[in-house]
């Protein structure tokens, strides 16, 4: 069953190759264990970042050049598996409920939120917009809940939502590919299969 249960099974029990073609599918034909960079302008300078859902840091690399100080959240057996096999961030925790406490510049969620329970991501939106001013998302517009991202994002009513940017995965650079940019709503009510990236400014 895909959700909290599956990614629990995988942090507890597959081996480090099989754990990063989970998190990265084609890692083990050869895809490198690389974090996409934005091809959105993010805020800059900023103090703290807040990686949610890090897995093992792919996205350590990237995030570390946007802010001067970086903390990962995940499930409790990933972040053990996190501080396994990463680079050693700011702060790394799988305590949501004292995490969401606190105040970060950013919070980056790259390809996270189309992997989690429609609940749960209704409730992390609305502590996103709590705890810092601009959201970053990198998201499949359809979860593996049968419902689109976007549509959650909208109906928090939490975010200003920036323009849309539909990309994929360039082969050649294993980088992202832009393909275009359209509004927030045109994404969110368009028919074709998609990954976008969009900025969410905390209402």
């Amino acid at each position: 069953m895909p959700g909290h249960n599956e990614w629990l099974e995988v942090a507890r029990t597959a081996t480090a190759d099989d754990l990063r073609e989970h998190i990265l599918t084609g890692f083990k034909s050869g895809k490198p264990f690389t974090p996409y960079v934005p091809t959105i302008a993010l805020p800059s300078p900023v103090d703290w970042v807040l990686d949610f859902g890090c897995g093992v840091g792919r996205n350590f690399p990237c995030v570390r050049t946007i802010g001067g100080h970086v903390a990962g959240f995940d499930l409790p057996p990933m972040i053990a598996r996190c501080r396994e096999l990463a680079q050693p961030v700011d702060l790394l925790s799988d305590d949501w409920s004292s995490l969401k406490n606190r105040r970060f510049d950013l919070i980056f969620a790259s390809l996270v939120l189309q992997h989690i329970e429609v609940d749960v991501v209704r409730a992390y939106l609305a502590d996103f917009a709590r705890m810092a001013p601009v959201t970053y998302l990198l998201t499949r517009d359809s979860s593996d809940f049968g419902v689109n991202v976007l549509d959650l994002v909208s109906e928090s009513e939490a975010f200003d939502a920036g323009d849309c940017t539909a990309v994929d995965h360039d082969p050649e650079t294993h980088q992202l590919r832009v393909l275009g940019r359209m509004s927030f709503e045109q994404a969110r009510q368009s028919t074709e299969p998609a990954h976008y990236e969009v900025l969410l400014r905390s209402r």
